[in-house]
């Protein structure tokens, strides 16, 4: 019996794919299975470029390539690998990250001790860009994050750190392929409306932070209307306090991603939205001037 099932969601040109493979099967652990799920449209140079790097491991037992027949998204892709898993843990993996290679036995066994109200485990995690690191966040703690989901302030650093028991993920059946951004964020709060998360304060994560494929603001504008109407009917029972957090919260980050594309009336609105929630911190203000200079100014 497979005890962890590592899902690779691919799509788009594989830059990263072999060393995400290459970190799953150089794992101290070795009772696993990796799925990764192509999620190219057929005959595209990013199908033919993934297709080229699996045929080194078509003889690798420990490695099923599945092909979507056209462009489903990244939450339909997860669930496919979920399908076709038969492990007792899943392990997220997304195709541009690498894990150290002690992660999947670190998690595995700390899963192992936990009682039932822990669904899975996060760790800390290493930015890079350009191959080089940039950022190394241990800030990780063990409980409940349902608020800071829903403010989308949660720091679980990327999707590849998700590391939970498969009969929670079919328990909450899998990922809601209606969202095409924001997949993770909207399965945390589900995970989070029934247990918690235990916390490893290591980096056993590389995130290989390039920004590719950014929405633009319109579109994270609806993205973010959409997952805070799914979760509405939780948000308008939080605390006055609490809610002002979530919508305070989600409207500076519109208003960053509204400079980042030198929108700045846009960015000027979204500040004044966000001010009328609740006030913005003096770290808030401090961010504020340093993404101007840095997108803008400089």
């Amino acid at each position: 019996m497979v005890d962890v099932s590592v899902i690779i969601p691919t799509y788009g040109k594989p830059l990263y794919l072999e060393s995400a493979i290459n970190s799953v099967l150089s794992q101290s652990f070795k009772n696993l299975e990796l799925i990764i799920v192509d999620d190219n449209e057929p005959g595209t140079e990013a199908r033919e470029k993934t297709e080229s790097i699996l045929k080194k491991y078509s003889d690798n037992k420990k490695v099923c390539y599945i092909q979507h027949p056209r462009n489903l998204n990244g939450a339909a892709a997860r669930n496919t690998g979920i399908s076709k898993a038969k492990g007792r843990y899943i392990s997220f993996l997304d195709s541009d990250d690498e894990y150290t290679n002690e992660r999947i036995q670190k998690c595995f066994d700390l899963m192992e001790q936990a009682s039932e109200k822990y669904a899975g485990v996060y760790t800390g995690c290493e930015f890079r860009r350009s191959g080089k690191p940039y950022r190394f966040y241990r800030n990780v703690y063990t409980g409940n994050y349902l608020l800071e989901t829903l403010a989308c302030t949660f720091m679980f650093c990327t999707g590849s750190n998700i590391f939970i028991k498969k009969a929670v993920i079919d328990e909450l059946k899998g990922f809601d392929t209606d969202f095409l951004r924001h997949q993770d964020y909207e399965f945390l709060v589900r995970v989070f409306e029934k247990y918690s998360l235990l916390a490893i304060p290591e980096v056993l994560v590389i995130k290989n932070n390039e920004n590719f494929n950014l929405p633009n603001v319109d579109k994270m504008l609806d993205i973010k209307k959409q997952y805070l109407n799914k979760y509405s009917s939780i948000i308008e029972n939080l605390p006055e306090k609490d809610r002002n957090y979530i919508y305070h919260s989600q409207f500076v980050q519109l208003a960053e991603a509204s400079v980042r594309a030198k929108q700045i009336q846009k960015a000027k609105e979204f500040y004044k939205k966000a001010n009328s929630y609740s006030a913005m911190s003096r770290k808030e203000k401090i961010r504020q001037i340093v993404f101007f200079v840095l997108n803008i100014i400089r």
